[in-house]
């Protein structure tokens, strides 16, 4: 497949307005989805048969798991997707399509993250509270043990499956934008290099 190179202009403009969605994102407030993901994922717990409860009080949100450890997590807006949301929109929001197709690839991109993220949330939880092999042979296991792992591991592939489903239902400009741009990107540090080299070469 031949990759589409944008031009100076069009990069230029496509992160701009990807960082001005980034800081848009990062100033939303945050306290209803965390509430909505602490409820959901309580209640994906609960589902599975495991006694859980959650509560927001003062600004926080928290989930409580009773295992064989009583945890009580915070559930901060890290623990949301948000930000991960807010890098989807910003990086279909100046593609060359229509509003309705970036409209519905942003709605598809805040169904599947949120989706995606809730097991990472529960599955966490459930490791923190019930001692489970192999993560018994750990001393000294915490939260982190498991969470930063499991949120590595469900990043990299929530962000795969998402890219790929937008691409593939809603904006299949992604694909090729995306390629385009760090294509066009690789080829203006190519440029730059070359440009430094002859530069040097004739003093």
């Amino acid at each position: 497949m031949a990759i589409t190179t944008p031009t100076t202009r069009y990069l230029v403009y496509y992160v701009a307005v990807f960082v001005a969605t980034l800081w848009f994102f990062y100033y939303v407030p945050s306290g209803w989805i965390e509430a909505l993901t602490a409820q959901t994922a309580t209640w994906a717990l609960n589902l599975t048969g495991y006694a859980a409860s959650w509560q927001q009080a003062d600004g926080y949100t928290t989930l409580t798991l009773m295992g064989q450890h009583f945890v009580t997590v915070s559930i901060i807006r890290e623990c949301t997707a948000l930000n991960v949301l807010g890098v989807m929109t910003g990086l279909i929001l100046p593609l060359k399509a229509s509003p309705l197709k970036r409209a519905f690839g942003i709605a598809i991109s805040s169904l599947l993250l949120f989706i995606l993220n809730i097991p990472r949330i529960a599955l966490t939880v459930y490791l923190t509270a019930y001692d489970t092999w192999p993560f018994t042979l750990i001393a000294n296991r915490s939260l982190e043990t498991y969470h930063y792992p499991i949120s590595f591991a469900f990043g990299v592939v929530g962000v795969a499956i998402t890219v790929l489903a937008v691409s593939r239902w809603a904006t299949p400009e992604l694909a090729d934008t995306l390629l385009g741009v760090v294509d066009k990107i690789l080829s203006l540090g190519r440029k730059f290099g070359a440009n430094t080299q002859a530069s040097q070469g004739s003093t």
